[in-house]
């Protein structure tokens, strides 16, 4: 093929290629719907107001909650987590006042919970109650035994710890760092890791596929919104 018909075919191929890049772009366009991600399911477990009721030994009560809004963002020197934390709610203000949680990383041996969790207030009933009723296998127990294999370990000190979920995957005790940052509709909060926990049953729920969005959206539970469907 002489040079010259070399170096025109050539060029009609860049342009052919260019068009194509700019008609790309060009086919970009606002939208208001975003990414539909799938992210680990946790549950919040947090201390209670001392005036709520139905604690033992005179201590405060536990709220749990479903929390996906949850990623770390740093290992060094400490390892460090960020949490969005839905305003008007118990979990919210429990935390706020503590500035100390447990979060728990649910299996599908919890899908059951996800509803009553989720979709409830603790300001309006019993959810240790309510879920032992649903799932007496996953009644909460006490966070402060010294058991040795218990995730109860997760506390080391005297102070009273939220109850927990048996069976997740991994406990993580967070407390939090600096002034909590508005965020509209959600609060963020960054928060260092105190202790990772896992129970001796851990390698057996590790196992199992971590719960996830994704996974609750094929169900029906929630819907793409990330809300609790009716």
């Amino acid at each position: 093929m002489p040079m010259r018909q070399t170096n025109y075919v050539a060029l009609l191929l860049l342009i052919t290629i260019c068009g194509g890049l700019i008609s790309g772009v060009s086919s970009l366009h606002v939208t208001s719907t975003p990414p539909l991600v799938d992210v680990p399911v946790y549950s919040m477990a947090t201390l209670n107001p001392p005036d709520k009721t139905g604690g033992t030994n005179g201590g405060s009560t536990t709220n749990m909650n479903i929390l996906t809004y949850a990623t770390p963002v740093s290992v060094r020197p400490d390892r460090v987590w960020a949490l969005g934390l839905y305003k008007g709610t118990l979990s919210h203000e429990n935390f706020s006042r503590t500035r100390t949680c447990i979060l728990q990383l649910l299996t599908a041996k919890h899908i059951p919970l996800v509803r009553l969790l989720g979709g409830s207030s603790g300001n309006d009933l019993d959810k240790r109650q309510e879920c032992s009723k649903l799932a007496p296998e996953l009644a909460w127990r006490e966070s402060s035994s010294s058991s040795s294999g218990d995730p109860s370990t997760i506390c080391k000190n005297s102070e009273q710890q939220p109850q927990i979920l048996p069976d997740c995957a991994y406990y993580l005790k967070l407390t939090a760092i600096g002034d909590i940052v508005d965020g509209g509709s959600h609060d963020v909060v960054i928060c260092k890791v105190e202790e990772m926990l896992v129970t001796d049953h851990s390698n057996e729920a590790m196992r199992q596929e971590h719960l996830s969005t994704a996974k609750l959206r094929e169900l029906g539970i929630i819907t793409e919104q990330g809300r609790v469907a009716e």
